[in-house]
């Protein structure tokens, strides 16, 4: 599948590699090469070096291997066996998170990563036995469906070019991916983690329910990892213009953004959310 991005044209400061997705990349693919390089060409015992990668770093089964570290390093390690794996994991992320970390900001975007990552993992180790499908997982599909959940609440009616000759408004396109991931996951058996994909998909949705409820999750971490620092969204009102901007005035955008998605702001709105965001970085 090809997919045609938009680069908005609205964002001052826009990053066409913001720093979060930038360094996703580099550590996929520094990984990725390491494996290639030594993990299939290297042996212990005669036994190829990238199964001990997977054995103490891929996401296994519960007692079959599982630690509870495998729930961040599976994301990073990608079948050295093959390059469209991780071809196509980093094109999905880079198209679809650039534009959620540039409106989010690089720390809430981090944590919304991983938590959609994570729970991908813990889904999959729930679930997947439940249908016989057991063995190390592996790549960042997880988190990327989540990341592709984000976008397609943000920009609904965006489209999204199949094969560059399709359009298909975004949130439909997520959604066909998701019904697809479920039928595969209960009865498919293409060694494929669709648990994991639908796991992803749904933390980060009620991530994203949960934030636009008031509930930061990257709020409450930043407190946890840094005690005794004033959160930098902690003022009532920001400064746009010289205008005063409430906090009333950027949850009456959230919301707008809830019910009819990011495209309906207007461009006096999306620059007040854009500024709103630069707090958060």
């Amino acid at each position: 599948m090809s997919y045609r991005y938009y680069r908005p044209s609205f964002f001052r400061g826009f990053k066409f590699f913001p720093s979060a997705i930038k360094y996703f990349i580099v550590v996929n693919v520094l990984v990725y090469i390491l494996l290639v390089f030594f993990g299939l060409n290297f042996r212990i015992s005669g036994v190829p070096l990238y199964l001990y990668v997977y054995r103490y770093f891929a996401l296994n089964p519960v007692g079959e291997g599982f630690q509870i570290w495998q729930l961040i390093t599976y994301m990073f390690i990608h079948d050295p066996k093959g390059i469209f794996h991780i071809l196509f994991n980093m094109l999905m992320l880079w198209m679809f998170g650039t534009e959620i970390e540039n409106l989010w900001g690089t720390r809430r975007f981090l944590v919304y990563y991983f938590t959609s990552g994570i729970g991908a993992g813990i889904t999959h180790l729930i679930f997947a036995p439940l249908f016989g499908q057991i063995g190390p997982v592996v790549g960042a599909s997880g988190a990327i469906y989540g990341v592709m959940i984000a976008f397609a609440l943000m920009f609904p009616d965006r489209y999204i070019f199949l094969y560059f000759l399709i359009p298909i408004p975004a949130r439909i396109f997520v959604a066909i991916l998701v019904f697809f991931d479920l039928i595969m996951g209960v009865f498919g058996s293409d060694g494929v983690a669709h648990f994991a994909h639908l796991g992803g998909a749904i933390v980060g949705f009620i991530y994203i329910k949960l934030m636009y409820a008031g509930f930061d999750l990257s709020q409450f971490v930043f407190r946890i990892k840094f005690p005794g620092v004033k959160k930098k969204t902690g003022k009532k009102y920001l400064l746009v213009d010289d205008e005063i901007i409430t906090q009333e005035q950027i949850d009456a955008i959230l919301d707008k953004i809830s019910q009819h998605g990011y495209d309906s702001l207007t461009e006096r709105e999306k620059k007040i959310l854009y500024e709103a965001s630069k707090k958060l970085r």
